[in-house]
Formats: C-alpha cells, structure tokens, sequence
C-alpha cells in the first residue's frame, strides 16, 4: 500500500471540469477548498495504490467560459501531455513515516510528529498535525 502499493511505478492523473469558477473552490469558496476535494481520491485511492500522482488538470467553470478560452485549455492540456511522464509527483508522507502494524494503530511514528512540531504547516491535507494545510498541497507539486 501507498508508496509500496501495486502501482509503485505508474503514474496517475486527474482531469476534472467544474461547473463553478476557481473562486468557488477556495477557502472561501461555496463549495470549500479543492485541496480538501480531491484529497480522498488522490491519497485514498490513487496513491494507497502506489501511483505517484501528478498535478491535476484543474478547468474551472468549463461551460461559462467563451469558445477561445476553451480552445487554449485543450491546447495547454495537449501541451501538458507531451512532456507528462517528466512531472514530479505531489507530495504524500511516506509510509515510513508511520508504524504499519495493527499493534501500533497504523499512526505516525513519535520522532516524525516531533520533527514536525514546530512546523508552520502538517505535511498534507490529510496529515496537518493540527496545524494549518501546506497551500495547494494536492494541486501543485513541491518545486
């Protein structure tokens, strides 16, 4: 499972269209913060498999925008797929950062939460320590 999983060398990526604008799936947003949206299928499911996960190809609003616009978004996703297998993944903790045994309870081991204590930010979405969620950590790789 996770970066042990079945497809440890495959590579995923998610294309989704939206019928509301980017505004809307912010934090402020009507419908909440994208992060948190895709967080279960990107972690739950495509990484608990193995895959490294690439940025998603995020349109928003696909179906307000003018017939141009839509037209530079296939080019920009045509351009993406020539050069896709060269993206560095997104970031999910490792599962060495966590005991994987049943005894343990699956949680993350002591000396990572406290090597993380004074961290501003958790390391993902779904592991934030109680602390604020690193900014577009499920939409844009670490640089």
């Amino acid at each position: 499972m996770y970066d042990k999983g079945p497809f440890r060398n495959k590579k995923a990526v998610l294309s989704i269209t939206t019928g509301g604008s980017n505004s809307m799936y912010s934090l402020q947003g009507v419908h909440g913060d994208m992060n948190i949206i895709l967080w279960p299928i990107q972690s739950g499911t495509l990484h608990f498999c193995g895959f490294q996960v690439l940025e998603p190809q995020l349109t928003y609003s696909v179906g307000h925008i003018p017939a141009d616009a839509r037209i530079q978004v296939l080019e920009g996703w045509k351009k993406r797929l020539e050069n896709i297998w060269d993206e560095t993944p997104l970031y999910f903790a490792p599962s060495s950062f966590f005991d994987l045994n049943f005894q343990a309870g699956f949680l993350m081991k002591k000396e990572v939460q406290e090597e993380q204590k004074n961290k501003k930010c958790g390391l993902s979405v779904g592991h934030h320590l109680g602390k604020s969620i690193p900014t577009d950590n499920q939409i844009k790789a670490r640089e």
